[in-house]
């Protein structure tokens, strides 16, 4: 009787554990059905059930709102196509866990800075195709690493959906210009406007040691953010390194899904509707080093400091915009004087009634040779610089970003108006295009730069002049112009100038010029300012 009750009790335990069935006496095993991340999906079957070894059972995917499916897999068995979200899967001779994985959400990304002096040269061609350009470029060194990080801002708590996301940032190298693209993104800091400038870096989906590699994440063009306005927000970050509170400031680096060829393999895109905007962020002091591997092979980087976070964002619309050209330009010893009155509105104020009296400068658009040419974009872009009477002055402060690096003015005015303007006389020009009007104030105040000589070739001589560049004299916003219920509007409202003072070779050319105003000839001195496109990074009334 004991004999029996043994026998009976240990086949009662095997079917328990799904080693051993009864029907017929054939071997079932427990199928457990489980998605990743845990509320990412559902699977049809659920649950676990009991098969026999080689029996075909057909799996289903579904992905809950705001994940896509991603794959499947399991220890043991087979798939027909673990890629799709309906397929089969046989059943191996052993218990299985056969788990959906789902992709959610774009994460935020924090970036840390890579000390590139330790990181290994890449030096891989690469073909690049995003909504903006197509470039064959060289990547280079890692920049930044990028972890996904979970984000509070406003008691909102944005969580990791994908903790194996993370990114490499590289510098790359290619033939060809930069362009210039005018971007209006949506996030959950709300709308902006930012002009780019690139691309400048690629971002690579990484695989971190001791994680799984990445799936169904992107790679990114980026492109530098000329001009954005910083947030000034506070944030808490928590990703696999540190959890702190940080400030978020201006826009840095703007990022769209890329394909990526490298020979014969071609990246697609997967989500061409997501992108990130990565802003500078103020954080604690860090150091640590990482093993990764993507594309390019293994790699050790030696990371410091949080300085970037990527935000999941929206590009609501896109423009292409021709860069501003640097110009040089040179003193009117003899015009006559106008008698027309203007309104104007710029990103300061609006000033009505306003009197352009006399033709003080006249600007051609110059190559500037600073290490590398800057080359002239738009050849029939000229301005005529007029001084303005019947204005109330007032006075601000602004933060500027140039090639020249960084800088704060003072500034009082407006006291000048430079219009878009044709040279007739000498060579052969069309009509200025894209070129905005700009409202000048003088700087009477600013931090002091280090520039040193520069090299400038203009249309009045094909050699380059070696001058000097010294104080900043005048600050100048795009304006939109009123004249006589004729508005000219502002075409490029991150488009900024910063006039320097030059002391270089002397020249007498003269000119004959059009303009909305007048055709008239200026007799032209010495060469006085350099005009440098700059970023304003921030204005506010002088106190």
């Amino acid at each position: 009787m004991n004999k029996v009750l043994l026998i009976s009790l240990a086949l009662l335990l095997a079917i328990s554990t799904g080693v051993i069935g009864c029907a017929g006496g054939v071997t079932r095993y427990n199928l457990t059905m489980a998605v990743a991340p845990p509320g990412s999906g559902t699977t049809t079957p659920s649950g676990t059930t009991s098969r026999a070894a080689g029996a075909v059972v057909i799996i289903q995917a579904a992905a809950a709102a705001g994940y896509q499916f991603s794959h499947w897999s399991a220890p043991a068995g087979s798939f027909g196509n673990a890629n799709l979200p309906t397929t089969i899967f046989i059943m191996p001779a052993q218990n299985v866990t056969v788990t959906a994985h789902f992709v959610g959400p774009l994460d935020h990304f924090k970036g840390y800075q890579v000390d590139y002096k330790t990181a290994p040269y890449i030096g891989e061609s690469v073909s690049l195709e995003d909504q903006f350009v197509a470039v064959n470029a060289t990547v280079e060194w890692a920049l930044f690493f990028c972890n996904p990080v979970g984000k509070v801002h406003d008691q909102e708590e944005t969580p990791v959906s994908n903790p194996d996301h993370h990114l490499t940032l590289y510098n790359i190298h290619y033939e060809g210009k930069a362009r210039t693209w005018q971007v209006e993104v949506k996030n959950q800091f709300g709308t902006q406007n930012l002009t780019v400038l690139g691309p400048i870096g690629l971002a690579v989906p990484t695989q971190k040691d001791g994680l799984p590699p990445p799936v169904s994440l992107d790679h990114f063009l980026l492109y530098s953010v000329m001009y954005g306005a910083p947030l000034g927000v506070s944030v808490g970050l928590i990703d696999q390194f540190v959890d702190e509170q940080v400030d978020v400031g201006e826009p840095v680096l703007f990022a769209n899904p890329v394909q990526k060829t490298v020979g014969d393999e071609v990246t697609e895109i997967e989500n061409p509707d997501k992108h990130l905007v990565f802003y500078a962020i103020e954080g604690g002091v860090f150091q640590t080093q990482v093993q990764i591997d993507n594309q390019f092979g293994e790699q050790t980087l030696d990371v410091g400091n949080p300085y970037y976070l990527g935000v999941p964002s929206e590009k609501v619309n896109f423009v292409e915009v021709k860069p501003l050209d640097h110009f040089k330009c040179y003193d009117v010893v003899d015009a006559p004087p106008l008698d027309v009155y203007v309104d104007l509105m710029d990103q300061f104020d609006y000033y009505d009634n306003v009197q352009v009296k006399y033709a003080n400068w006249f600007c051609n658009p110059v190559e500037k040779t600073l290490e590398v040419p800057t080359a002239i974009v738009n050849p029939d872009n000229h301005l005529t610089i007029y001084t303005l009477l019947n204005v109330e002055p007032q006075m601000w402060q602004v933060e500027v970003e140039s090639q020249f690096g960084l800088q704060e003015l003072t500034v009082v005015g407006p006291v000048a108006l430079a219009v878009p303007t044709q040279k007739l006389y000498p060579g052969d020009h069309g009509p200025p295009v894209g070129l905005d009007h700009f409202l000048l104030y003088m700087v009477i105040d600013s931090t002091p730069l280090q520039i040193p000589v520069i090299g400038l070739a203009d249309q009045f001589g094909p050699e380059p002049d070696w001058v000097t560049v010294t104080e900043p004299v005048f600050f100048a916003n795009p304006v939109q112009k009123d004249n006589k219920g004729i508005v000219t509007e502002i075409e490029n409202p991150a488009a900024h100038l910063v006039f320097y003072k030059i002391t270089g070779v002397v020249s007498y050319p003269q000119v004959q010029v059009v303009d909305q105003f007048v055709e008239q000839t200026l007799y032209l001195g010495d060469p006085y300012m350099l005009a440098v496109p700059s970023a304003k990074l921030s204005a506010e009334p002088a106190k």
